[in-house]
């Protein structure tokens, strides 16, 4: 939802002719929220998690699934960027739950499709590109580091 469809002031100017009655808002802009609070209220109900579910319990369960969402996305996107990448994969995800310990703590046990494992220092890309044929420089540099390690 965008803040225009929230904003109250608006809604009254396109319906002067109702007297006396407020514009509908959803509970999500009451609240601020951008997560669904109503359907997180109906998934509550339906899922059978207690007897009685308090009318803020699904105020409160939208606020922290924002909050988490937009703290996964901006590390994950801060590792993209660093990755010199413009979209996040699901590899970033990854890295972002396993770097942070609280996310760690939280989603530890979580599997990630094509998410896969943190990976340790990359080597040094090489300015050379595609296969050309090798000199005799190169072979010789290549055994002469193979034979001094």
């Amino acid at each position: 939802m965008s803040e225009s469809q929230c904003d109250m002031e608006s809604s009254e100017e396109l319906e002067p002719s109702r007297r006396g009655r407020r514009p509908k808002t959803s509970r999500s802009c009451r609240a601020g929220l951008i997560f669904p609070v109503s359907r997180i209220e109906r998934f509550l109900r339906r899922g059978d998690y207690a007897e009685r579910i308090g009318s803020g319990a699904s105020v409160y369960m939208a606020a922290v699934l924002q909050y988490m969402t937009y703290d996964i996305v901006d590390i994950a996107g801060n590792i993209a960027a660093n990755d010199h990448k413009r979209r996040i994969a699901p590899r970033h995800l990854h890295e972002t739950i396993h770097c942070d310990s609280e996310l760690q703590w939280l989603l530890g046990g979580t599997i990630l499709p094509q998410g896969r494992a943190t990976s340790k220092k990359r080597p040094a890309a090489s300015t050379r590109r595609g296969r050309g044929k090798k000199t005799a420089h190169s072979v010789r540099r290549s055994h002469n580091a193979a034979v001094a390690a």
